[in-house]
């Protein structure tokens, strides 16, 4: 670390491609803790480092960040005695005519990876000589691999240390591409039997050893928003395989335990089962507008686990093992609560949904609505209806089996050639 005896900033360009650019050596160590999302392709990660400054300007370089946003890094001191002065990065054209004529690697945000010779940027393209000659647009770049970050490096700290000593400082900074979702297996035999996997995806050049993972559900906003809550409650972290939820605000945190992610990989962990008896069934969806659709053959069963929202593959046990027979998706799903899986459309049943009367006056808002089901099959099959709606309902010809904010359920029995309808209405706050 070269002690600075003048802060001079004045030629120092912000770093605008979206560019990755690394030595290939690990990016974190164990005093790193990265959040993903699953509402955004996003990870915020933050490494504590031990640097030793001597008195007055110092250098901290960060050649792990070479390519970010300088203006989502955050530097602050853990330690009294320390100040940051700010966080600066090179112009990037610096880092390719540093390796012009080395070999580099690109990978693409479609997938593709090329590598060879760096001739420099021809028409401010980014020309490779490998198998084939490449001419890349920047903004296709998802990262660009490189052995040599120049004299400085391309992204540093200005610290700022009363005297000379160790001090600890965190650098928070976000990581575009990396994500998790969760994907569900449900066998259906004499129960139902429900295995969550939680699957981490990491395109990136980077490679995290030892780091602390935690995961949110739930929809983030990402301006200004800074997860310290979230790194506070990793501070006590745990190394042991995931369990239950805590809720956070308005977010689900998942504690991972400590992990390796390698770069470009994907990893899967499972994390929870439910076994429960279930409960066949057929659903049918409705908004206030008029239309005739389809009626869904569902299973529902009880949860006593928190479910991110999440693909869900479906297989029918058989004597001859289990039969894939569909895929669909569920909503986050609270513990306690029911969750309801789509199968397929039935043939034999038809949903038509009308509007009676809507109407928009005094602030408020005001519909009325006639679902009809009609069973053109042999058997009795029991319809659930859901109308999603604006407002709280004010009176119905079947009483509901559920309501909440944003819909309402009725239960239809509906025996071969029958017609059954349920006629309602609700009103609410304008949303004009």
């Amino acid at each position: 670390m070269k002690k600075k005896g003048i802060l001079a900033v004045g030629g120092v360009l912000i770093i605008l491609f979206a560019v990755f650019t690394f030595h290939g050596e690990s990016a974190v160590s164990s005093n790193t803790t990265i959040v993903l999302y699953n509402s955004a392709r996003i990870g915020v990660v933050e490494e504590v480092k031990e640097v030793e400054l001597g008195a007055g300007l110092n250098d901290l370089p960060l050649e792990e960040l070479a390519g970010l946003d300088v203006a989502e890094v955050v530097v602050r001191p853990l330690d009294r005695g320390v100040e940051v002065l700010g966080v600066f990065a090179q112009n990037p054209a610096g880092t390719y005519s540093t390796n012009v004529g080395s070999w580099v690697e690109v990978k693409l945000r479609g997938g593709d990876t090329v590598s060879g010779k760096f001739l420099g940027l021809k028409n401010g393209k980014i020309a490779v000589e490998g198998d084939a000659y490449y001419l890349i647009e920047p903004d296709e770049v998802m990262y660009f691999k490189v052995k040599n970050l120049g004299e400085k490096g391309s992204v540093y700290a200005v610290l700022k240390a009363e005297k000379a000593g160790k001090y600890r400082v965190s650098v928070t900074y976000r990581v575009n591409n990396m994500g998790w979702e969760s994907r569900y297996r449900l066998y259906l035999g004499d129960k139902a039997d429900l295995q969550g996997y939680v699957v981490i995806s990491n395109p990136t050049a980077l490679d995290f050893k030892g780091a602390k993972v935690l995961l949110v559900a739930g929809d983030v906003q990402f301006y200004g928003f800074q997860p310290r809550v979230l790194y506070a409650k990793a501070a006590s972290g745990s190394e042991v395989q995931m369990g239950q939820p805590e809720k956070v605000e308005a977010f689900y945190l998942y504690r991972l335990g400590i992990v390796d992610l390698k770069a470009s990989s994907t990893s899967v962990y499972p994390y929870v089962r439910v076994e429960s008896p279930f409960e066949r069934q057929y659903f049918y969806e409705s908004w206030a507008y008029s239309r005739s659709g389809p009626v869904y053959e569902s299973v529902s069963f009880n949860t006593d686990s928190v479910l991110p929202a999440g693909v869900v593959e479906i297989y029918r046990e058989t004597e001859d093992g289990s039969l894939f027979i569909g895929e669909t998706r569920i909503d986050h799903t609270p513990k306690g609560d029911t969750v309801r899986i789509g199968i397929g459309r039935d043939y034999d049943l038809k949903g038509t949904t009308t509007v009676l009367e809507k109407c928009h006056e005094k602030g408020s808002d005001y519909c009325r609505i006639r679902i009809t089901i009609e069973n053109f099959g042999n058997e009795t099959k029991t319809v659930i209806v859901r109308h999603h709606k604006s407002g709280k309902l004010v009176s119905s010809t079947v009483k509901p089996v559920k309501e909440t904010a944003d819909y309402v359920e009725f239960r239809l029995v509906v025996k071969p050639g029958e017609r059954k309808e349920v006629v309602f209405d609700y009103a609410g706050p304008s949303s004009g």
